[in-house]
């Protein structure tokens, strides 16, 4: 089986001797099921069908689209060194 994009795939299910192909959408839909059962707890079984289920019928997030350009920012913006904290009040007021 592979997803070959959105409602995209191939499989080919193989049973003795017979073998049946598939594409399309029930192809997809049974990569889908496969990865999806794969999941190793029921808790989060039923996340991953639920967002799969409301990606259905909601559009995709375009959030995170504006980092296509520069993906790699956000991970420089981590990784910048923690500013200095601020020098207590106590010890200004002694330097005056």
């Amino acid at each position: 089986m592979a997803g070959l994009g959105l409602h995209k795939g191939v499989a080919m299910i193989v049973m003795g001797k017979m073998k049946i192909k598939l594409k399309g959408r029930l192809a997809w839909y049974m990569h889908r099921g496969y990865h999806g059962m794969a999941m190793p707890t029921f808790n989060r079984k039923i996340r991953v069908f639920a967002d799969w289920t409301l990606g259905m019928f909601l559009k995709r997030e375009v959030v995170s689209l504006g980092a296509m350009e520069t993906p790699r920012e956000e991970f420089y913006e981590a990784a910048k060194p923690a500013p200095a904290p601020a020098a207590p009040a106590q010890e200004k007021a002694k330097a005056s």
